[in-house]
């Protein structure tokens, strides 16, 4: 069962220091929790250089 989460986030871009609101959604191809979402999403965006504050789960 895929599950899909819209969330916001407050993210800042390491390389400029810039801080800026991003909406999106992260799809999975496997039955996930809110809480495990939550923790996967922050992940990635730590990943891409930009740590997100403030992450919400808009569904």
């Amino acid at each position: 069962m895929k599950r899909s989460y819209r969330f916001t986030a407050t993210v800042t871009d390491l390389s400029t220091g810039k801080r800026e609101q991003v909406s999106d959604t992260a799809h999975f191809d496997y039955p996930v929790s809110r809480a495990d979402a939550l923790t996967a999403i922050r992940q990635e965006l730590t990943r891409q250089s930009r740590p997100g504050t403030g992450v919400t789960l808009t569904d």
